[in-house]
């Protein structure tokens, strides 16, 4: 999947195989946001050595930080992921949309207005 690839790049860490599980209890997510604007979510519930597993409370938490975070960012309503779905097993594709436009939200946010002009003429550049 394209968005693991984004994520461990950016966060410079290594997902683990279970997805659903890394990403449900929103840590990550939210990690990611703060890479990409720091302090967009000010406060992250994060599992510890005492307690590997987050309530679903605070993991709620986390994930509605995430979304609230990526509309701040720009994120249309139609490309977001509802926390629902992210905390269940069926959300993954629906939250790698959601992860892509915000990437590439926050990738167009940092360049320069030159190069949308190449892509818009037509440049075959990758």
């Amino acid at each position: 999947m394209e968005f693991v690839k984004t994520l461990e790049s950016r966060l410079k860490i290594t997902l683990p195989e279970d997805l659903t599980e890394a990403l449900s209890n929103g840590t990550i997510l939210c990690q990611l946001v703060n890479q990409i604007r720091p302090r967009s979510v000010s406060i992250i519930h994060i599992p510890s050595p005492a307690v590997p597993k987050l309530s679903s409370a605070k993991s709620r938490l986390n994930v509605e930080n995430f979304i609230t975070a990526c509309r701040k960012l720009g994120v249309p309503e139609d490309s977001l992921c509802s926390p629902q779905l992210i905390m269940e097993d069926e959300g993954l594709s629906r939250l790698a949309q959601t992860i892509q436009v915000l990437v590439e939200l926050a990738d167009g946010s940092q360049k320069g207005p030159k190069q949308e002009t190449f892509a818009a003429a037509g440049s075959t550049r990758s």
